[in-house]
């Protein structure tokens, strides 16, 4: 074997006898609140399909009759011929629902954040963002050049102390964490915003179209600029980012993920418009979805601390192996949750992650219940 491969094959071994191996599921149906894996079906407690509108039948007929009418794909990268008029008047719907002066539509959530900051920020720069920010948002930190500094999660008193004490330009959070499944005082960091002029960068990946009046989010008085997906809440793929014309402009012109990449089909601008209008029209799921957020973390909290003030549950468990033991322990028992282990979050503080979606019901979260009840008894 080449070096270079048995390097990379020792690299994965080495992941796997800490704890920390990953495998790739082959879900072949999702069905409602289920998804069929392997050809058992599951109680699926790990989609990001928040408002269940990935499986709207309605709006799986209107994408099939736009691929049938405009072709599959696009063909050429956005500056050449693939930014269709829908996409266009998508972003423009985008950017006045959420109320920003503009709007760019990529093909990802990582990969919007990884040209939004790596494009408008450069090694003239100094940034601040929470310890805990995605992935997606270090790696377009990094890119950029730019000097940075972390704050304990959502500490802003220490985020206050960098401010006092470093030339920032930015400040970087995210409005609803997708591991903690909590948020930073955005009053506070309003009040820092006046008082030391920086520019808020905030991802709402896992808060638009759940959160805020009409879903629009948490971060609106704060952010000059927010990233959101189109793969979450709004049940479809892509993602976008809502800038000042300027940001959008810099980005057309100097953003290689943006300018480098083939569009997304001639269609999608057509889904985003179709699903934004049943977003806007989703209270009725959302306060369903609250309730039983709220329902969820007292029943299960008799078994677990749990952290998280929204749809988002995070089960402490701490030991890696542990998360996989129960995880692989709820899913015998036909039940699919994700065990969130090091380097999604800190080495030692691994999670069960419980994501709540408009299709469940109170009677899922009790089964839920039972079966980690069941799985715990096993281990003691």
């Amino acid at each position: 074997m080449h070096p270079l491969l048995s390097r990379l094959r020792a690299d994965v071994e080495a992941r796997k006898a800490a704890g920390l191996g990953r495998e790739l599921l082959a879900v072949s149906e999702h069905r409602d609140a289920f998804a069929v894996v392997e050809g058992r079906e599951l109680l699926d407690f790990s989609s990001n399909d928040f408002l269940g509108l990935a499986q709207d039948r309605a709006m799986a007929a209107h994408r099939a009759e736009l691929c049938h009418l405009q072709g599959c794909g696009s063909g050429s990268s956005r500056l050449v011929t693939g930014t269709s008029s829908a996409t266009v008047e998508a972003e423009r719907a985008l950017a006045a629902h959420f109320g920003y002066e503009s709007c760019l539509i990529l093909g990802s959530g990582f990969l919007a954040n990884l040209t939004l900051l790596a494009t408008i920020f450069n090694d003239k720069d100094t940034l601040a963002l929470d310890k805990r920010a995605h992935a997606s948002t270090m790696a377009g930190v990094r890119h950029s050049r730019a000097a940075f500094h972390t704050f304990r999660h959502n500490r802003l008193s220490h985020l206050e102390k960098i401010l006092q004490t470093h030339p920032v330009q930015a400040v970087l959070t995210e409005s609803l964490f997708s591991m903690d499944g909590d948020s930073p005082d955005f009053v506070t960091l309003k009040r820092l915003k006046d008082e030391f002029g920086f520019l808020c960068v905030v991802d709402e990946a896992h808060a638009f179209g759940v959160l805020g009046e009409g879903g629009r989010g948490l971060a609106q008085d704060v952010a000059d600029v927010a990233v959101g997906t189109l793969g979450k809440a709004f049940g479809l793929f892509g993602a976008f980012i809502l800038c000042p014309e300027a940001v959008r402009d810099h980005l057309v012109h100097f953003g290689q993920g943006f300018i480098y990449t083939t569009a997304l089909p001639p269609w999608h601008g057509d889904m985003v418009a179709a699903m934004l209008e049943r977003v806007a029209a989703a209270d009725e799921a959302r306060t369903q979805l609250k309730e039983l957020g709220d329902e969820a973390r007292r029943i299960l909290g008799d078994l677990l601390p749990v952290r998280g003030a929204a749809h988002i549950l995070a089960l402490e468990v701490g030991d890696e192996a542990r998360s996989v033991r129960l995880a692989e322990g709820l899913r015998s028992r036909g039940v699919l949750v994700f065990a969130a282990r090091y380097p999604t979050v800190p080495l030692g503080q691994a999670i069960l992650r419980v994501n709540l979606t408009s299709l469940h019901t109170r009677r899922h979260v009790e089964t839920l219940r039972d079966a980690l009840s069941a799985t715990l008894r096993e281990e003691s």
